[in-house]
């Protein structure tokens, strides 16, 4: 089992991680009880108060190849976990879990580089577990607890760990193929209008499917369009 470093308070457990990169091993979790500076993606603030689970894991595979696949195996597991105890969740792409249209999980991975090259992935991971007001996320959001399912942090991180490493070795051999139905399965937005936002500018345009390589494919007035990153609106 990876080491789990357990702190009260962290900045952010994903700059710990990267910081630390080279004193950690594979596979190393760093949790904390409160974020001071939480990030999500695109740099937006992760509002990281005590009653939710905060954790980021640190990866330094030799195969690199599906490394954004991880992310989004991530979310799958998180979407299954919380699914198994009764709530249920649904992904929005790429790696946001929402329970009726509010986010209950986000995820901010980052590349750690030395001398300019890969040396270790971070995964960190919010998940919103007790929280009693969730009014300054600035977006619909729910908890665990407001779901009426009571669950400690440390259980739910360990059943999340348990079922991602579990699938860890065959998504980094074979990407998203490995779990993708799996993930299909989960994501309610293939025909519906969807707004993309990458790039400094958006597109809108009915999804049409997620492709073997974990990419979305969006139907627009120009044509199909595929996006590999994104902020998706429904």
């Amino acid at each position: 089992m990876p080491r789990i470093l357990q702190f009260l308070q962290l900045n952010s457990t994903n700059a710990y991680a990267k910081t630390h990169a080279k004193e950690l091993e594979d596979g190393a979790v760093i949790c904390a009880e409160e974020q001071t500076a939480g990030r999500g993606r695109f740099n937006r603030k992760w509002v990281s108060a005590q009653g939710g689970l905060y954790f980021s894991f640190l990866l330094k595979p030799n195969n690199t190849q599906h490394l954004p696949n991880l992310t989004q195996l991530m979310a799958l597991c998180i979407c299954q976990t919380v699914r198994a105890l009764g709530a249920p969740a649904q992904l929005k792409w790429p790696n946001d879990v929402l329970v009726n249209d509010q986010k209950l999980s986000g995820i901010l991975s980052e590349v750690v580089l030395e001398q300019n090259r890969f040396y270790a992935l971070v995964i960190g991971v919010g998940i919103n577990i007790r929280q009693a007001d969730l009014s300054q996320v600035g977006q619909p959001a729910v908890s665990l607890e407001a779901l009426n399912i009571h669950i400690r942090r440390q259980d739910m991180l360990a059943r999340l760990l348990e079922r991602f490493n579990a699938r860890l070795p065959k998504a980094l051999a074979e990407g998203f193929a490995s779990f993708g139905e799996e993930y299909k399965a989960l994501f309610p937005y293939i025909g519906r209008t969807v707004c993309i936002t990458a790039g400094g500018g958006k597109t809108a345009g009915t999804v049409r499917d997620i492709s073997s390589s974990g990419t979305l494919l969006l139907h627009t007035q120009q044509g199909l369009q595929e996006f590999s990153i994104g902020d998706m609106n429904a």
